[in-house]
């Protein structure tokens, strides 16, 4: 699988930095064919990997795209050690929260 395609985006699978860089430039020569921008702002690099954390390089129409550490995906939070902690410490605090709500307690908590 290569790509995942949503109603308002798409999520572009590589193996490897250097696939990734073929698949964007493939997707920006086709958007240019069909006069379609690519909107660069939107767009970020998400790595996951349970080896060495390092950067990835990735470009289109020669402007460089931010690579995130974490983000939020169908409520799940995805980060790049491909690991549950975050998501669990996110579910324990959302928990708390309306326990204590439902306490009445005002809780501030992150």
């Amino acid at each position: 699988m290569k790509a995942l395609r949503f109603a308002d985006g798409q999520a572009m699978l590589a193996g490897t930095q250097k696939g990734l860089q073929k698949m964007m430039d493939r997707l920006h020569k086709i958007s240019d064919e069909y006069n379609m921008k690519i909107h660069i702002k939107k767009k970020n690099i998400k790595r996951i990997s349970n080896g060495k954390e390092t950067t990835v390089n990735i470009s289109t129409d020669e402007k460089e795209l931010e690579q995130i550490g974490k983000f939020c995906y169908l409520g799940k939070m995805i980060t790049s050690d491909a690991k549950c902690n975050v998501e669990i410490k996110r579910k324990i605090a959302t928990r708390k929260r309306c326990l204590l709500q439902k306490k009445g307690i005002d809780y501030h908590g992150c």
